[in-house]
């Protein structure tokens, strides 16, 4: 866990800048198309540290890879610390037994405005021991009235320090110290005996929101791809933007190859995809889908715009969807399958294989039994868990009982509701179990290309993927978020108004 500096993350400045145009409590469409997202460092579900008791019953291959060495986490390490962010804490003075302190002011943001002393904060300072290449707790310090703190009687040492609210209702996120949400991206305090570092001042803030958005669904994929992509990307995925089933299996296998999706109308491509392809330079491009799909003459100019080129190309999109998981994946422990016929429920499955890294295959839905085809792509797979998104209008009981049979199949498991915004919250619930994130996407459930773009992006940071309808988002997706611990949500392209209703983050449904 060698230390290292903190990405640039928050656009706090910009989106304050938005707010203070509201009027009505919604954001001005400009607020924001892109954003300047790190990867954090990923760990499978089952290693990462996590505050919420790991009782999920989700097998290990299907669950996200989730963000590494987490605030909640360090708190629920520290012997004084108790519960922040999503609990209450009870901080205690140092019991640490140097010369050297550490002082400054811990602040607060809320509706628009920063600078709040935050009298109710405490910070934690952990040391690291290049011993055991690890942090050490050391010391707890609380706020006076004026948000003023100071760990005192620390030893010498570089420290990294976890700021957080001990009040049961929170006024801020906990954060490492400078604004960072992982500890790789923290800046650590160097300090020497009889030092005092002064001016080591925290600001919390609350859950931010913002849009990832462009003029139409491939400036939007292109947004997608700027916020997390940079030049010299491995791969990049081409589908259809005007149809869905392709770009269904495309998106979790751009994730794993480590690049975004990027959807063209299919006889041509756009100015700013074009662009886009030119800026990213990747080593490698893939085209999702026949020449029905994607054209020939689309080909011609793609394969001059990286050294390799491959089309993956079925009979019909399930033969697409099969060569798509068989090539890009080749074996996986686990596997997401979902019905072709429709989007709904597909762009879930989508969004949770490229988190957990792991394919979607789709199939005829509505079949009363489990096709040759597909028994022997999952066959091939050796996958020994799969889930199904979907109820058994959407994924027929019949297709259940077939993939059962599979010799290598050891646990299965339906995730359906009542409608599309439910099954996708079924489905983000099971694969983030246990979990925490730092950013979250949100995508229309009526419409489906600023999904299609989004899981590769969400795949790659580490992010839930959830589907909402176009004006609200469900009670069960905002628990989820707010569970999870999440700092920065995004809504993909424009079908959602952002609302602050009193300066939270979400309208209702």
């Amino acid at each position: 866990m060698a230390p290292a500096p903190m990405a640039g993350m928050r656009r706090a400045a910009v989106l304050v800048a938005a707010l203070a145009l509201l009027g009505t409590g919604i954001a001005p469409a400009h607020a924001d198309e892109t954003a300047d997202l790190t990867a954090p460092p990923l760990v499978d579900a089952a290693s990462a540290d996590s505050t919420a008791d790991d009782s999920s019953t989700m097998p290990e291959g299907l669950r996200a890879k989730v963000a590494a060495d987490s605030p909640l986490a360090f708190l629920e390490s520290s012997p004084t610390a108790g519960e922040a962010g999503l609990r209450a804490a009870q901080a205690t003075t140092t019991e640490a037994n140097g010369t050297a302190s550490i002082s400054g002011v811990l602040t607060y943001w809320s509706a628009g405005v920063g600078g709040y002393p935050l009298s109710t904060g405490a910070i934690d300072a952990h040391r690291y021991d290049a011993g055991i290449d690890d942090y050490e707790f050391v010391a707890t310090a609380t706020t006076a009235a004026n948000g003023a703190y100071t760990l005192s009687g620390l030893p010498a040492g570089e420290y990294l320090l976890l700021a957080y609210d001990t009040a049961e209702t929170p006024k801020g996120l906990p954060e490492f110290y400078l604004d960072a949400q992982v500890v790789a991206w923290a800046e650590h305090v160097i300090v020497a005996d009889g030092e005092a570092r002064t001016g080591i001042n925290e600001e919390l803030e609350p859950l931010l929101k913002d849009r990832i958005a462009g003029a139409d669904r491939y400036a939007t994929s292109v947004a997608a791809s700027q916020s997390a992509f940079d030049e010299g990307v491995a791969c990049v995925w081409i589908a259809n933007g005007l149809a869905f089933p392709d770009a269904l299996s495309a998106g979790p296998a751009a994730a794993h190859c480590g690049g975004p999706l990027l959807l063209v109308p299919g006889t041509g491509i756009p100015t700013v995809v074009l662009d886009e392809l030119k800026r990213l330079k990747p080593a490698k491009i893939y085209v999702a889908g026949g020449t029905g799909a994607v054209s020939a003459n689309v080909e011609k100019t793609l394969r001059t715009l990286a050294p390799s080129f491959q089309r993956y190309a079925g009979t019909d999109r399930y033969d697409t969807s099969r060569k798509i998981v068989a090539g890009a994946f080749g074996t996986s422990d686990a596997v997401w399958v979902a019905s072709g016929l429709n989007f709904p429920d597909a762009l879930s499955a989508s969004g949770a294989a490229a988190a957990a890294d792991i394919p979607v295959l789709i199939l005829p839905g509505t079949a009363t039994s489990l096709d040759a085809a597909s028994r022997t792509a999952i066959t091939n797979l050796g996958a020994a868990s799969v889930g199904i998104a979907g109820g058994t209008g959407a994924v027929s009981k019949g297709i259940e009982s077939g993939i059962w049979s599979i010799a290598s199949v050891e646990w299965l498991e339906r995730f359906g509701g009542a409608t599309r915004y439910a099954t996708a919250d079924a489905i983000a619930t099971a694969v983030w179990d246990g979990s925490w994130a730092v950013y979250a996407f949100l995508a229309s459930g009526s419409n489906f290309p600023d999904a299609l773009a989004a899981a590769p992006l969400a795949g790659w940071v580490g992010a839930p993927l959830f589907i909402t309808p176009d004006t609200c988002t469900t009670a069960d997706t905002r628990g989820l978020i707010e569970y999870l611990g999440v700092y920065e949500a995004f809504v993909m392209g424009y079908y959602q108004p952002l609302y602050y209703g009193n300066w939270q983050p979400f309208r209702a449904c």
